[in-house]
């Protein structure tokens, strides 16, 4: 083949495979494609075996045919997909790894190299995906946490209307509803209040921090000349115990049972507290006047 010939050759080949394809379209050049193919196969010193048609002209006639076009575009798309190309065998040694690398015709050294700082940045992509995903579920838990538990107010809001001071003053018998000897009481508006035995372990001890709160109605302790063991009485007891950290808490609600002179006093009254502090105890007042 002369220059002209390889020249012309040239451009055919760069409208039949370059990235502006267009031999396809136009039969005239893609014969003259085959033409000069055949010619340059036939030349001994051009590398080809003789009377084996040349790879350049098999695609040519594969583009003629349109029946796959645009495959090798998509066979190295899914190549390039198969994360096995860029990930290393673990359990290949580096004898075995350089010698299938020769045999197929692979990159050689240099171009592993070249390609380990990619692998290494999209390992690390995928590395800060999953940490910001881990810390994005985190929040979320803690969030719900937060949010799911719904705080409780320790205080009814209710205005303190009094404040009781515990006396020894003997007003209460001894062993009339538990009370012990000597038992402090307080007495606010007909009522008697008092503190009673807290809560007894399986030894027989009684904790120091469990106390309890008994009120009556003041007319209804024993007088001096009754059998001061006798806890029988026309009204109601109330009572309630404090455990640990909890305070002793005493809630009556107003009834026709109450003293009249509570019921006169706070005409509107819904429910009455005590609250033991110490040696002291707090009346707080619930009224349907707001």
């Amino acid at each position: 083949m002369d220059a002209e010939s390889e020249r012309e050759l040239r451009e055919l080949r760069l409208r039949a495979y370059g990235p502006r394809a267009d031999i396809a379209a136009d039969p005239v050049a893609l014969r003259r494609l085959e033409q000069l193919e055949a010619a340059r196969a036939a030349i001994p010193d051009s590398g080809v075996v003789p009377g084996v048609v040349s790879v350049d002209a098999r695609s040519a006639s594969v583009i003629a045919d349109g029946r796959v076009e645009d495959r090798a575009g998509d066979d190295l798309l899914d190549r390039l997909g198969d994360d096995s190309l860029w990930d290393d065998d673990p359990t290949a040694t580096p004898t075995a790894t350089a010698t299938a690398t020769a045999t197929a015709g692979g990159p050689g050294p240099a171009d592993e190299a070249a390609g380990r700082p990619a692998r290494l940045e999209r390992k690390h992509a995928v590395l800060w995906v999953a940490s910001v995903v881990a810390s994005a579920v985190a929040a979320a838990l803690v969030t719900f946490a937060v949010t799911s538990l719904q705080s409780v107010s320790v205080s009814s809001g209710a205005p303190q209307v009094d404040t009781l001071q515990l006396t020894r003053n003997g007003s209460v018998p001894p062993n009339w509803f538990g009370a012990e000897s000597d038992v402090a009481s307080a007495e606010f508006a007909g009522l008697t209040v008092f503190e009673s035995p807290g809560w007894v372990s399986e030894s027989g001890d009684r904790a120091s921090d469990n106390r309890c709160l008994s009120v009556a109605r003041t007319s209804d302790l024993p007088e001096q000349a009754e059998d001061e063991g006798d806890s029988y009485v026309d009204g109601p007891v109330y009572g309630s115990c404090g455990v640990a950290s909890f305070p002793t808490v005493l809630a009556i609600p107003f009834s026709d049972e109450l003293p009249e002179e509570l019921i006169e006093r706070y005409p509107s009254g819904v429910a009455i507290q005590f609250i033991l502090d110490g040696d002291r105890v707090g009346v707080f007042l619930d009224s349907s006047e707001k």
